[in-house]
């Protein structure tokens, strides 16, 4: 077979529309600056458009994995870009409180004023 025949053979392959596909960046992947119980600051080179909304999957370790919805509210070309959360089940904020919490004791208050405690 030639270049031509192998570069139509290509094209005929099975697809399928690009709204079933979910992507995840595996590497190279956003880093966390800081994460509060309102927003993140994410590392990345390649930052969204701000007012942008995202879907975010956070692993937060052996307190496990959530999903929060978001807006990109600040962006930093090529350094990063920061995420208000606009959307986080009631469970799910009791765990990034906790694990808050777990990694900075003092910086999270007893009470919180976020109704969680």
């Amino acid at each position: 077979m030639g270049a031509d025949n192998r570069e139509r053979d290509r094209r005929l392959e099975a697809r399928v529309a690009n709204d079933v596909v979910e992507v995840e960046f595996i590497a190279p992947s956003p880093h966390v600056r800081d994460l509060s119980i309102s927003g993140m600051y994410l590392l990345d080179q390649r930052p969204l458009l701000r007012g942008q909304p995202v879907q975010l999957k956070l692993n937060l370790s052996s307190f496990g994995t959530i999903v929060v919805q978001g807006m990109v509210r600040r962006v930093d070309p090529g350094v990063g870009m920061g995420i208000e959360f606009t959307h986080v089940e009631t469970a799910d904020r009791r765990t990034i409180k906790q694990f808050i919490a777990r990694a900075n004791p003092e910086q999270v208050s007893p009470g919180g004023d976020d109704g969680l405690s």
